[in-house]
């Protein structure tokens, strides 16, 4: 930001000033966004994300502004205005064709568009999901992690299921699946061996399912060879190279990921293996790992020069065996070949070029063309073209211009091709100045001539020299000169008419001193600028003229004409010096001295060193530039850039010191900076630092360190990775030793993982041991073990330690009961099972080391349930611990009979008792089924039953039914639990008859009632009957009959 003011001067002094109102910010219109991708399609909208533009202008980017064209029309209509570099466009026609294109805002103005490559039609896009996998086969050192990148497409989004060994995969805090957009991740943290193994994929959508393999090995120490020993005869077997299907394919990778060749090998004795490259060497970042069965090549972050065929070769006493691999990398391309100006006019440029040597392993689909003017630091887009020849016009004449050429494929805008130079946009010149004869002789002629008034544009490369006879109209070239003067040579003698010189003339040689004149003592020319150094000689006989610049001599070139003149063309800061003009005859020797100052721009700063990097910030340190362009030195700038990022971001503007501080980086961040200087007529030329930072500490010291193991002549210690690893990956551990009466520490082994063994002690000798983490950046604060410790042979007591006191794995799965033990000498293991010695099976057994024990299931089943005891024995002790074992599974049926509580015409009543074997978890619920006898169908009465009791209600009265009852827990239900067929009728009977109805006396008792007859009515009186059907009476029926007349 600059404010400016304005000071008029007369004879009397400087006068008021007229300032701006307001800051003026330096800066232009941004660059074209980067490549525009086409994310979505669906039949009324398009998703589109871009890349940032490489430069922003200098001013931050306000906004982006996306337009649309229909497929018939030539008017690109504003759509919408974002801040992000994605955006969804709704409102498309289904089925019909749209162009897109993008522009970058600052506060300047907009920028050029960057256009999608490609038209797109709006439509439903259905894709059957398929895999773009580069591997299928992985590596990984145990203890390391592993993540690997499986690319996919699929529309609309598909379903994704893991299995590993045939087998749904289980996930943990350490193995677990993630899905992001078109990419799925396996993801295994501190591999171990139990990660070896098939894992298969399966993605499933509405247009289809796929399904893709992957084989997961992990590079650890082998387990012990199996036995017994066999005494056999050393034969010898020749090299050979065990290359899979895929190896024998074009292996492809991304710019950026990784290259990993796992290639089994064989031959006796172990034939000596060597890695090379057809095209050049192997990168140098590449790991290789060679054993007798085995060899590796991993290249991490791999780029387009990682491309290439890769050799293997095997040689041992019985030959030799030979394979290569083809390796494509997808990376931007590289800058096209053989970049040049092909013609050049007073307002226009042709440019050719041919395609890059590296494609990137993709079709270059088009090239972009740029112009820069020499004044200006940024490029702008001049077309997008797929010829590989292009003008370039109007461009204004005199003007000074860079172009450069990028090619593009499938994965992006690769390098450029540039000129070197700037191109100056002109024409042919005019002719030179008055020619003058300055000698003749009989044989030759000696010329000058004045420059010509105009170059064209252009400087002068060379004038010609022609001649022609007297009587002759043919002109031909005798000279080529880049100066103002030459000397023709092989005349033809001729002869003149004589003439009388006026004066007697005496024989003698004339002798001047040879004298010499500069105008000025101090030139002072602007960059780009033509500078003329005139001087007045005089001498005799005619000197000799010599021209140097800070001691050395000027060479004649087409920008340089060293004569009595010296002129050059176009300065730059290395014309600034000292330029001394001598002159010399048989009469002596005059110089002259001239100042030259290019008002221009600083140079570079010089030697430019990193120093103190930690993880958040480091220290930059340099000296000022050798040519500070006529002006001081006012402050330097300081810029920093991320390793995956193209463009710098500034730092500072105002550093007055030749070194900062440079804070606020990311830990384990890479890093590049650079350094320019400042005067009063801009800014200067860059230092780049070569090579990559990288913010790291040290590790912080391990964690607690134990005595694992001790012996007469070794001692075996583990510890704790560091809480933090300086921001850099942890290479390995040294583990220092001191014996007791020495103060010197020594390293005693160097390990990669966290634990390791000491060999080599003397018995009975004392030692103190410590150890160190280390990575790229040094090493951490060393962690002594707590005590000092005696090599000798110890005793220790059996001990456990146990995990967990239960486990559980689901029916059909296998299980992997591993525990800890230790004692001294080793301890003899046993099994047993609630109460019996364990009998191993196929899928059942148990193996130990000489530091744990480890009972394997395979396809476990409900009779693996049970509690389990492992006990340890030496001479020292015994100790025993007990493991339950739950196998998850459906439970067993319910306990029967099936009872029926209650019956009545339309209901029954009926209970059971729980599972005895509830399948390692909780009863969910109870389904319970009924049965018409009649029937073989069974229908659902309620399968949300929590109790264990039922009222089945809608039954039909006088059937005959049957009840079925299952147990269900998460796993899956019983099998059934059936009753007895039970018909649904009344409890009850129909009643007695009743006593005889009573009228008048009563026969047995002659007692007189109370009945009453009238006319009308009648009273009777009866007895209850004798039997109520079981059921208590509820009423009587009373009928009558009408006697005939």
């Amino acid at each position: 930001m600059y404010f400016f003011r304005i000071l008029a001067e007369n004879e009397y002094g400087v006068g008021l000033p007229v300032e701006t109102t307001e800051a003026i910010k330096i800066s232009e219109r941004p660059l074209p966004p980067g490549k525009v991708t086409l994310k979505e399609v669906t039949g009324n909208s398009v998703t589109l994300s871009w890349e940032k533009p490489d430069h922003d202008g200098g001013s931050r980017i306000t906004g982006y502004i996306v337009e649309m064209q229909g497929k018939n029309s030539e008017k690109w209509t504003q759509v919408m205005t974002v801040k992000v570099t994605e955006a969804v466009v709704v409102g498309l026609t289904q089925g019909e064709e749209y162009s897109f294109r993008i522009s970058a805002t600052n506060e300047k103005g907009t920028s050029d568009p960057r256009p999608l490559s490609v038209p797109v039609v709006a439509m439903d896009v259905v894709i059957a999901p398929a895999f773009k996998l580069l591997f299928s086969t992985f590596s990984v050192l145990a203890g390391d992690d592993l993540k690997i990148d499986v690319p996919y497409v699929a529309q609309p989004k598909a379903a994704v299921t893991w299995q590993k060994d045939g087998i749904a995969l289980k996930e943990t805090t350490r193995v677990n699946a993630e899905i992001a957009e078109r990419h799925l991740y396996l993801v295994i943290k501190e591999a171990t061996r139990d990660d070896v193994g098939k894992y298969t994929i399966k993605l499933t959508n509405l247009a289809g399912e796929a399904t893709a393999d992957i084989n997961v090995i992990v590079l650890d120490k082998p387990g012990p060879p199996t036995g017994p020993i066999k005494i056999e005869e050393d034969k010898l077997e020749a090299p050979d190279i065990d290359l899979d299907a895929d190896l024998r394919k074009m292996i492809t990778v991304r710019a950026g990921g990784s290259l990993r060749l796992f290639v089994p090998i064989r031959g006796r004795p172990t034939p000596e293996v060597k890695w090379g490259k057809a095209e050049g060497e192997i990168n140098e970042a590449a790991q290789i790992d060679i054993t007798s069965s085995f060899t590796s090549l991993i290249i991490e972050n791999v780029n387009r020069f990682d491309s290439g065929k890769y050799t293997l070769t095997l040689e041992n006493a019985s030959g030799t065996k030979s394979a290569f691999i083809s390796v494509r990398v997808l990376d931007n391309p590289d800058a096209p070949a053989n970049f040049r100006v092909k013609e050049i006019t007073k307002n226009s440029v042709t440019l050719t070029w041919e395609p890059p040597l590296l494609d990137g392993g993709a079709k270059i689909k088009n090239y972009i063309v740029e112009k820069r003017e020499s004044t200006r630091k940024v490029y702008s887009a001049v077309a997008t073209c797929n010829k590989m020849t292009w003008k370039i016009e109007p461009l204004q004449e005199g003007s000074n211009f860079f172009f450069r050429v990028l090619a593009e494929n499938e994965h992006g805008i690769g390098l450029p091709a540039e000129t070197l130079e700037p191109i100056k946009i002109s024409e042919v010149p005019q002719p030179p100045g008055k020619v003058s004869v300055v000698d003749v002789t009989r044989k030759s002629v000696s010329l000058k001539w004045e420059k010509t008034e105009h170059d064209g544009g252009s400087r002068i490369t060379y004038y010609e020299v022609e001649m022609q006879a007297k009587d002759q109209d043919k002109w031909s070239l005798c000279a080529q000169v880049k100066s103002l003067d030459t000397v023709v040579t092989n005349l033809v003698q001729g002869k003149s008419d004589p003439r009388l010189l006026a004066n007697p003339v005496v024989a003698k040689d004339l002798a001047i001193q040879p004298t010499v004149r500069t105008k000025l003592s101090t030139y002072n020319v602007q960059v780009g600028q033509d500078l003329k150094i005139e001087a007045r000689i005089s001498g005799h006989p005619k000197p000799t003229i010599t021209w140097t610049k800070d001691g050395s001599a000027l060479k004649q070139t087409t920008r340089v004409n060293v004569a009595d003149t010296l002129s050059i063309d176009i300065c730059d800061r290395n014309d600034a010096g000292k330029y001394t003009l001598t002159l010399e005859n048989n009469a002596g020797t005059k110089s002259a001295f001239v100042s030259v100052k290019v008002l221009d721009t600083p140079g570079a700063p010089q030697n430019l060193v990193v120093k103190d990097v930690t993880r958040n910030y480091t220290t930059l340190v340099w000296e000022p530039p050798l040519i500070d362009g006529g002006s001081k030195i006012k402050n330097y700038i300081i810029d920093k850039r991320e390793s995956n990022r193209q463009g710098f971001v500034n730092i500072t503007t105002k550093c007055s010191k030749t070194s900062f501080r440079v804070g606020d980086l990311t830990e384990g961040g890479v890093y590049y900076f650079r350094v320019m200087a400042e005067n009063e007529f801009g800014i200067g030329l860059p230092v780049e630092t070569e090579e990559s930072v990288k913010t790291a500490d040290p590790p912080l010291s391990v964690g607690k360190v134990t005595l694992t193991d001790v012996t007469k002549t070794t001692a075996s210690l583990s510890w704790d990775k560091p809480d933090h690893d300086g921001g850099s990956r942890i290479l390995g551990y040294y583990i220092e030793m001191q014996p007791k009466g020495s103060e010197e520490w020594t390293i005693a082994t160097v390990t990669k993982t966290g634990e390791g063994t000491v060999t080599g002690l003397s018995s009975g000798q004392e030692y103190l041991f410590r150890v160190l983490a280390y990575n790229e950046k040094g090493k951490s604060d060393p962690r002594p073990l707590t005590a000092p410790v005696v090599a000798k042979d110890v005793t220790i007591e059996p001990s456990f330690k146990l995990l967990f006191n239960t486990y559980s794995v689901q029916t059909g799965e296998d299980l992997k009961v591993e525990i800890p033990f230790k004692g001294r000498p080793t301890p003899k293991i046993a099994w047993m099972k609630d109460g019996q010695a364990l009998k191993e099976t196929t899928r059942l057994n148990v193996s130990s080391t000489v530091t744990s024990t480890v009972l394997k299931i395979k396809d476990a089943n409900r009779e693996n349930s049970g509690k389990y005891t492992v006990t340890a024995t030496n001479n020292i002790g015994t100790v025993t611990e007990e493991v339950g074992i739950i196998i998850l599974d459906k439970p067993g049926p319910p306990v029967g009979p099936v009872k029926i509580d209650e019956v009545s015409a339309i209901y029954a009543t009926i209970s059971w008792e729980p599972p005895v074997y509830t399948g390692g978890c909780q009863i969910n619920n109870y389904i319970v089924e009924k049965r018409d006898t009649t029937t073989t169908n069974w229908q659902i009465v309620s399968a949300t039953i929590a109790r264990t009791t039922i009222k089945v209600t809608k039954l039909k009265t006088g059937s005959e039914y049957q009840f079925r009852v299952f147990a269900e827990n998460r796993y899956g239900k019983s099998t059934p639990l059936d009753s007895a067929p039970v018909v649904v009728s009344y409890p009850f009977t129909e009643p007695a008859a009743p006593g005889s109805p009573i009228i008048g006396y009563h026969l047995e008792r002659k007692e007189k009632n109370t009945i009453v007859i009238t006319r009308n009515l009648v009273t009777l009186q009866w007895a209850k009957p004798q039997y109520d059907g079981g059921s208590a009476i509820t009423g009587y029926i009373i009928e009558r009959k009408k006697l005939p007349d």
